[in-house]
């Protein structure tokens, strides 16, 4: 059998002709997360794949389909999105729409994707065909329900943790934007203010620039022949490839040493997508790709979520230009406002706690992706028999 028996690829959707619609793009699918939902809506016009709620939307350029950008569409609504994804559709009475999806995360399937990719550097995709013939067998549809729902179970348990994040995110950026950015801290109706080179400061607040207040580490890769993926040597980030929401993920290794950024420094990026942030969790090596931030009086609460707060999803430097690269100096002239030492300790100790939260859910999210992806594999191959399971 092949997967087209089981799977209609690329289905045809009918939208409404010029209506709004919800659309998915490519960015807001999270490798690893199993639910998508439209961040938008769009005329129903031009080209763009379209789906149903249910479709398993799986990206078909480079690096996205190397990065594992494949999420089951959670819209309410038919919608459109990328024309750089390709759609699966669970055929009725044949396949079961979540089995789709975990089946999608198949090694082998996307694997055979990437091998068919052609078109020119960097801008690659993969043909339809390589999952349209990619030989398999399905499960009889009560097994392949069994299976999803054991999957399921635990990303279930993961969208709870990221919901919860996102909340005590939401919290320590409110605080944020009350005190340093309103200026509504305490004690502040006696404060007046005072022009700066980023507008209206309270009086006694500070303008610097990044390289005043905090240690910069700049990137360095080594060649190629020290990578490995076996564990040996320190983790490897080149880039944005790794990040998570606010912790990266390990996926090369070096031997070789290299520029360092230690447990709790900011991970700043330098290349496309210039100003991405994630927070270093251990000891790692820094490729081209990435700066590490330290405040120079360890006050790393604060001076993430200022940099989050001036950096969030955009691709700048603040000053409205899109950077396919930003050097030291660039990063070094960085300007950030320095509000008097004792409001930022006040505030730590609100971000304190919020930041261990999060770095807690962050912690279990990962031990159950590695549980989940441990096991995907077992169930779809057939090494873990369900119907055992059931009778246990």
């Amino acid at each position: 059998m092949i997967l087209s028996d089981y799977v209609e690829l690329n289905p045809r959707v009918s939208l409404p002709r010029d209506a709004q619609v919800p659309f998915v793009s490519m960015d807001v699918v999270k490798p690893g997360t199993r639910r998508v939902y439209p961040a938008q809506e769009r005329p129903a016009t031009g080209s763009g794949s379209k789906f149903a709620p249910g479709d398993t939307l799986f990206a078909r350029i480079t690096p996205c389909l190397e990065n594992g950008k494949i999420a089951q569409y959670a819209g309410e609504r038919p919608g459109m999105g990328s024309t750089e994804f390709f759609v699966l559709r669970a055929r009725d009475g044949i396949s079961d729409p979540g089995y789709v999806y975990y089946f999608s995360q198949n090694r082998d399937l996307r694997s055979a994707a990437e091998k068919s990719m052609s078109g020119a550097s960097g801008r690659q995709r993969a043909v339809i065909s390589s999952l349209s013939e990619f030989e398999c067998e399905f499960p009889p549809l009560p097994i392949q329900r069994r299976i999803a729902g054991i999957l399921s179970a635990y990303d279930e348990l993961i969208e709870n943790s990221q919901r919860r994040i996102k909340i005590l995110e939401s919290m320590a950026r409110a605080l944020y934007r009350e005190w340093f950015v309103h200026f509504r801290f305490r004690g502040h109706e006696s404060v007046p203010r005072v022009p700066s080179p980023l507008g209206e400061i309270p009086e006694g607040w500070e303008v610097k620039k990044l390289k005043e207040v905090c240690r910069l580490t700049m990137g360095q890769s080594p060649k190629s022949e020290f990578y490995n993926e076996s564990g040996e040597g320190i983790a490897f980030h080149q880039g944005v490839t790794d990040f998570g929401d606010r912790f990266p993920s390990d996926r090369l290794f070096c031997t070789a040493e290299g520029r360092i950024a230690d447990a709790g420094d900011i991970l700043f990026s330098v290349r496309a997508p210039v100003g991405r942030l994630n927070i270093a969790n251990k000891k790692i090596m820094l490729g081209r790709g990435l700066s590490a931030i330290r405040h120079s009086e360890e006050h790393q609460a604060f001076l993430w979520e200022q940099l989050r707060d001036r950096f969030i999803e955009l691709d700048m430097m603040g000053n409205g230009a899109i950077f396919a690269s930003v050097t030291k100096d660039d990063m070094q002239g960085i300007e950030l406002i320095c509000p008097p030492r004792v409001l930022v300790e006040s505030a730590t100790q609100h971000f304190s706690p919020l930041h261990s939260e999060i770095a807690t859910l962050s912690q279990q999210i990962q031990n159950l992706r590695r549980t989940r992806d441990l096991l995907l594999p077992r169930l779809l191959s057939g090494q873990i028999d369900v119907e055992a399971l059931d009778h246990a």
